[in-house]
């Protein structure tokens, strides 16, 4: 499977957008652990790019070298291309994700902010959806249909590149010239969906473990298998070392290849 190289991506990216007909994208940049600063490089950009910190309002406010960013190119000007082009080769490991969105940046701001704030009985938190690594399974398995149906209305194509490096892309319902849409101030999670997005975490460390390359699967492959497994765990209430689970549940099943 050949990776994706950044220009590439950057093509696909600007083709998605001409393909419907618009000249601006929508990028989420998650700086968290990064060891860049977007901002200052943002400010610095001509014609003014438009931005926002998910934390804005937060008490994470202050934290805005971790926060994650919206920011809004024009794709006809060649300094904000050429802004897109270092993101897309630097911000990698799932930090980046494409959104193409009619929506006026000041609602998109505060939508994406909302889909940020998770609520899980009494306790509140932040869901990490703008991490590529974990939007795809919201997306299929975790929201209900109607929080799903919200990502999906404020953009007309969410896009990212997968753990192989392959573009991904997710067609939404936002249109033109929208009115009277809402979009809910936090996602409330059940103990179900609040589990769930823990097997990510936990099948994305032991994608790391390299006491697991035998498998000889494609990274995403291999994620998939990690992460229902550790689903099934978690059903069967295991308690102790999730590897050794893995392990014993894979013995005698799979081949080296």
């Amino acid at each position: 499977m050949d990776m994706t190289t950044p220009v590439q991506w950057q093509e696909q990216i600007e083709h998605v957008c001409t393909h419907i007909g618009v000249q601006q994208v929508d990028l989420l940049l998650d700086q968290a652990g990064w060891g860049h600063h977007a901002v200052p490089a943002l400010e610095m950009l001509t014609p003014k790019v438009p931005w926002f910190s998910l934390f804005t309002g937060t008490p994470e406010q202050n934290l805005l070298d971790q926060a994650p960013l919206l920011m809004r190119l024009d794709l006809t000007q060649w300094r904000h291309k050429a802004w897109l082009e270092q993101l897309v080769e630097h911000a990698t490991d799932g930090r980046l994700m494409v959104m193409i969105s009619s929506w006026p940046f000041e609602f998109l701001s505060k939508a994406l902010q909302g889909f940020s704030q998770l609520a899980w009985g009494k306790q509140t938190g932040l869901l990490r959806y703008y991490d590529s690594r974990i939007f795809p399974l919201l997306m299929s398995s975790i929201l209900t249909d109607q929080q799903r149906a919200e990502f999906m209305q404020v953009a007309s194509y969410w896009g990212w590149l997968d753990r192989d490096n392959q573009p991904q892309w997710l067609q939404g319902t936002g249109q033109l010239h929208q009115n009277n849409i809402q979009v809910s101030p936090f996602v409330e999670l059940n103990d179900q969906q609040f589990d769930q997005i823990g097997c990510i975490s936990d099948a994305q460390q032991l994608l790391n473990d390299e006491s697991f390359d035998f498998l000889g699967k494609s990274q995403e492959q291999r994620f998939g298998l990690f992460y229902s497994l550790a689903v099934q765990a978690g059903q069967e209430n295991h308690v102790g070392d999730l590897a050794k689970y893995v392990q014993q549940k894979l013995n005698g099943t799979v081949d080296p290849v």
